[in-house]
């Protein structure tokens, strides 16, 4: 049985990965795609802080689950969403920041392995099995990007993605 679940995680990881690179590329515009995602929230649990427009070629359903997945989780777990997006030396650093209780400081890279949850409230029944952090991350780097999370010196969980300007 062990076997046939690690066969699964690896084949839908390898499938996030394939559609991530598979899916043709276009420029698009990150400020509108981040705009949307965050409208996409109910009950204004997120925002995204006034940015000019930032544009990058990517593959954009697959950047668009990653983000989106990262944003829901905040909102999820931490009630809440702050999404800031700005551009340093040709990369696109897109922050998603809550208010939650953070995670232990040895766990924040354990979160992206497969089915590892560290939240005893994630459960099927709230919404997750432990892959949306594991495909988010193999999506972003898909791009040649990466994603790291860290805690935030006053409450809150923080997730940094590093996205190349350039050819996705």
């Amino acid at each position: 049985m062990v076997e046939e679940t690690q066969a699964m995680v690896e084949a839908t990881l390898e499938f996030a990965r394939g559609v991530a690179k598979t899916e043709p590329t276009e420029t698009i515009g990150l400020a509108s795609m981040l705009g949307d995602l965050v409208n996409d929230v109910r009950g204004g649990r997120a925002s995204l802080a006034p940015i000019e427009p930032l544009f990058a070629t990517v593959r954009p359903h697959a950047l668009n689950r990653a983000l989106r997945n990262l944003i829901d989780n905040a909102v999820r777990y931490g009630g809440s969403a702050k999404v800031i997006l700005k551009q340093e030396r040709g990369m696109a650093i897109i922050s998603i920041a809550d208010k939650g209780p953070g995670l232990p400081d040895d766990q924040l890279a354990a979160v992206f392995e497969p089915f590892v949850q560290f939240e005893s409230s994630r459960s099927r029944d709230t919404g997750g099995v432990g892959l949306g952090l594991a495909i988010a991350r193999t999506i972003i780097q898909a791009h040649g990007g990466s994603v790291v999370l860290r805690n935030l010196p006053e409450d809150g969980l923080e997730a940094v993605v590093h996205l190349p300007l350039g050819d996705a």
